[in-house]
Formats: C-alpha cells, sequence, structure tokens
C-alpha cells in the first residue's frame, strides 16, 4: 500500500508528463496477478463520474488507490471466470449484456447533455430579479452577548431556576449584564469572546438561540430565557447590520447559472420522460410467471400501465 501511495505521489508531481501519456490508451498503470490496469481502463471508470466532479474525484491519492484496486480485483477475477468457461454461461453473458446497455445508457445521456446549448437567459435573469429582490439581499446580521446556564453541573430544573433568577436580577439593573457574563455564564469560550456571537441569527447556531436572536429589534434589548440543547440562555443584542439588497450586476451571473442548470434539468427530464411514456405493450401470459419462476407464491401479475395509459399518463 505505501508503494502505491508513493507513486501515486509522483505521478500527481508530474502532471505534464501524465497529459503526453494520456494520449495512449495501452499505458499501463498498474499490474498484479494476472490484471493490467491501462491509461483506457481508468479513462473508462473516471468518465462514469459526472464531468464536474472528476478533478475532484481524482484529487486524493487514496481514493486513486482504491479504484486501481477495485480494477485490479475486478480484473483477477474475470480473469479466473474466463479460465473457467464461466464467460460461456448464458446467464453471464445476459449479464455482461446488460452491462453493456447500461454503460451506452449512461453514455448517451452524457452525449445528449453535452449537445445541449442553453439559450441566453439575461432578459429572464433581470426579471427574476426584479420579481424576487428580498431573495437577492444579505439578510440583516445581529450579533449579540449572552449567558449561559448549563445542565452539566446541575439538573435542568436547577439550570432553569438559575436562569429565571438571573434575567430577573438584570431586568431590574440591565447595567449588571456584563459582569454577570464574566461571572456566571457557563459558556467556555468567554474568556476569549467575553459572551459575544456575531451573526447571531444565521444558521450557524442551533435554531432556539438563531430565532430567539432574530427577535431583537433594538441594541440593548435582552430576550427572555430560551432553552437550547446546551442549557438555559439569556442574550442581549449588542450590534445590528440591516438587511442590504445586493446590486443586479453582482448577482447576475448566479441568477443566470440557475437558470442554465434548471433549463438543462428540465431538457435531461423531458428526454427520459418522453421514451418512459413511450408506448408499453406488456405480455400478461408472461408476465404472470414471474414470480413462480423466482420461487415466489404465485401467481400474481404485476401491476403494469397498459399499453394505453403508457402513452398517456396521468
Amino acid at each position: 500500500m505505501r508503494q502505491l501511495i508513493l507513486a501515486l505521489g509522483l505521478l500527481t508531481a508530474a502532471a505534464a508528463s501524465a497529459e503526453e501519456l494520456a494520449k495512449d490508451g495501452d499505458t499501463l498503470v498498474v499490474s498484479q496477478g494476472t490484471a493490467r490496469v491501462t491509461l483506457s481502463d481508468v479513462d473508462a471508470y473516471v468518465h462514469r463520474v459526472p464531468r464536474d466532479d472528476r478533478a475532484g474525484f481524482m484529487n486524493k491519492p487514496e481514493r486513486i488507490e482504491t479504484m486501481l484496486r477495485s480494477l485490479l480485483l475486478d480484473k483477477q477475477l474475470a480473469d479466473e471466470a474466463r479460465k473457467l468457461g464461466l464467460d460461456k454461461d448464458p446467464i453471464a453473458q445476459k449479464q455482461i449484456s446488460l452491462a453493456i446497455d447500461t454503460a451506452l445508457a449512461r453514455v448517451r445521456m452524457e452525449k445528449f447533455r453535452e449537445g445541449l446549448k442553453a439559450p441566453d437567459f439575461s432578459e429572464q435573469a433581470h426579471e427574476d430579479y426584479l420579481a424576487n429582490k428580498p431573495k437577492y439581499q444579505i439578510p440583516r446580521r445581529v450579533d449579540v452577548k449572552h449567558i449561559l446556564i448549563d445542565t452539566k453541573s446541575r439538573t435542568a430544573e436547577q439550570a432553569e431556576a438559575l436562569a429565571k433568577e438571573t434575567a430577573e436580577k438584570i431586568a431590574r439593573d440591565p447595567s449588571q449584564f456584563e459582569a454577570l457574563v464574566e461571572s456566571l455564564s457557563d459558556d467556555q469560550s468567554k474568556k476569549d469572546n467575553h459572551g459575544l456571537i456575531e451573526n447571531a441569527s444565521s444558521e450557524n447556531f442551533v435554531a432556539p438561540f438563531a430565532e430567539a436572536s432574530a427577535k431583537l429589534e433594538k441594541v440593548g434589548q435582552i430576550s427572555p430565557v430560551v432553552r437550547t440543547p446546551y442549557g438555559f440562555h439569556i442574550i442581549k443584542l449588542v450590534k445590528i447590520e440591516p438587511a442590504q439588497q445586493q446590486p443586479y450586476e453582482k448577482v447576475r451571473a448566479q441568477i443566470v447559472s440557475r437558470l442554465e442548470a434548471e433549463w438543462l434539468e428540465a431538457q435531461i427530464r423531458g428526454k427520459l420522460d418522453g421514451l418512459r411514456n413511450e408506448k408499453m405493450d406488456p405480455q400478461p401470459e408472461v408476465l404472470a410467471t414471474l414470480r413462480e419462476r423466482y420461487g415466489a407464491p404465485g401467481p400474481v401479475t404485476p401491476k403494469l400501465p397498459a399499453a394505453d395509459d403508457a402513452a398517456n399518463p396521468q
């Protein structure tokens, strides 16, 4: 394993020479026993990965090693199967035929996708921006400070009682909040941030905490006691940045990219639905034998759409 990972590291470092080797699909990559894996084998394997994901897939030596070991194992087992004449078995031959169909179907859809040319969505993108301006805002941001009464060293009932008592004390004298953060809060990060939580209403925080922070409207406002999986919090709003509308030019490329992706998905879905919805002509007598053929209780005829229904789905 160490030897293969080292070799993969050297291959990564020699990217330029690898491009030259790629011109010859029969170039040997690795061998083991009777198995030989060539560049064309690797090409065929990697082409099963979506085009946009291939560079990331091949970016880790460990993943490449797993791929090569899988290819070598399959090839060694296939060689044994051929020597035993298993490739002549009618079921095996049909399985090979089905595998070819699956591979060709995948290649056909890849070529179909590559042949699609999206229209110009500039006008639709601008219309989308005007119709959905709130969607293209930088969300309102709030920074808060909080006091945490956790349940690690006390029961939930004790923690809640202490949190409510602390909230009442702060309500009588809000100026105590900062001192109570330092003296009472169980948040271990307070020694560095003094209870400050930035962008507290974002999805980075547990929902009860984020929602309570988002409800605060004025700097200095203090929340009721809020329970989260960490314990009980008292939250004080210290800073607000209102939502900001992003200019169209800043989000134009993002909108166009989304519209193009939606269009491509619709074309592919339409292609596949068109094939699925072609007239189907089931053979009821044969269908009725399938369950018993493989040992299931029968006979029960699978429910397939009638020919007219297949052509005109609801």
